[in-house]
């Protein structure tokens, strides 16, 4: 069994094999933990009674067997607050820990149902924080409502001295020979201007450690904690694609863990409206040319043939269809807009998953085309 942290992923673009796709809302409390191992194993036996009447029989016995094992780890599994989306196939089983709730999902079928993904990953919804002083780094693991301290190794640059050692520059004695082999001191060089080379190359040490453990790692964004000026010289030196332009311009000193609770959690909100308004503008600027709304049988033309950009679907939206390999809409008893996705992001393709009240009106799915 193998926990997943990044979408796209490799593991879920196959096609040619069958996935069984769970989803369901983690609580993580004493009381609750038992509902949502009972939901769990509910899944699992729906699983494995549509295994056995819908597959054949020597599939079935695979699958079967998988389903067991997943079974076995179930404490494991819903052992998180937000959500599960479990991933069985014959050979391998998947699953992630997600920052929203997500609704109970069973589905059996040729390809993974994404949608729990899609509507986790599409905007912030699980985010790093980094709690910035000149001298120390905290590091926090939140989401749409909790943030959760990360505990760092002993060899992760939690301060400065840490990082740096003997490479630290301010706070040296600058010593000059007094004959005989031996040193005299001859003054103090903790200069202003020697903090400040300090402060950058542990910024860069905590930019690099961040990056290649944690926010690259998990393919999280991150959020920074700390004051203007820090926020400015870290800002400047980061390589890091994951730092969010939005930080938290206050300082990080002697925070507590609900202090920081709060002020990510609004901050995080913000930054999801915003990237929300992003891709609406984007839609709304798009010419008719190179939008299509709600045609069925264009947008299952433009998904197999790649065409397809972005994609926003209304979340409530169910309709019945296939896409053949014509590229054609089909009305079949199936779920085509779980087709219309898959295609989408199998072609690198963006989708977004949303609220019904946050569609433009008369409009369930939206397509904008490569140009």
């Amino acid at each position: 069994m193998i926990k997943l942290n990044a979408f796209p992923t490799i593991e879920l673009e196959k096609n040619d094999q069958i996935f069984i796709t769970i989803a369901l809302e983690l609580h993580s409390t004493s009381v609750s933990s038992d509902q949502d191992k009972i939901q769990l194993n509910n899944l699992l036996d729906d699983a494995k009674k549509r295994v056995k009447e819908e597959l054949d029989k020597d599939l079935a016995k695979k699958l079967l067997l998988q389903i067991d094992e997943a079974r076995k780890h179930d404490i494991e599994l819903i052992t998180y607050r937000g959500g599960l989306a479990l991933y069985i196939t014959q050979d391998e089983i998947y699953y992630y820990h997600l920052g929203i709730p997500v609704s109970n999902l069973l589905n059996v079928s040729k390809a993974p149902n994404l949608t729990p993904l899609i509507e986790n990953y599409q905007y912030s919804n699980q985010y790093f924080v980094l709690v910035l002083n000149r001298e120390n780094i905290r590091l926090f693991e939140g989401d749409t409502t909790s943030v959760k301290e990360i505990s760092l190794d002993d060899d992760a640059p939690k301060t400065l001295e840490i990082a740096l050692g003997t490479e630290k520059t301010g706070g040296n004695s600058a010593n000059v020979s007094a004959g005989g082999g031996e040193s005299a001191l001859h003054g103090h060089t903790e200069t202003s201007k020697e903090k400040e080379i300090d402060r950058e190359n542990y910024f860069r040490v905590v930019d690099k450690f961040i990056h290649e453990n944690y926010t690259a790692a998990r393919d999280l964004p991150l959020i920074l904690f700390a004051l203007v000026d820090n926020q400015a010289v870290f800002r400047k030196i980061s390589k890091s694609k994951y730092l969010l332009p939005e930080g938290i311009e206050e300082s990080g000193a002697n925070v507590n863990l609900n202090q920081v609770q709060d002020k990510a959690i609004k901050k995080n909100a913000e930054i999801i409206a915003k990237q929300k308004e992003v891709v609406f503008s984007r839609f709304r600027e798009t010419t008719t040319k190179y939008r299509i709304d709600n045609q069925l049988n264009d947008l299952a033309m433009s998904a197999t043939e790649g065409r397809i950009d972005e994609l926003i679907v209304n979340k409530g939206y169910r309709q019945r269809g296939i896409i053949t390999d014509q590229g054609e809409y089909e009305e079949v008893d199936h779920d085509f807009v779980k087709r219309l996705i898959t295609k989408v992001i199998a072609a690198k393709g963006k989708v977004f998953i949303v609220d019904q009240d946050e569609m433009p009106v008369g409009i369930n799915l939206s397509a904008r085309l490569r140009y």
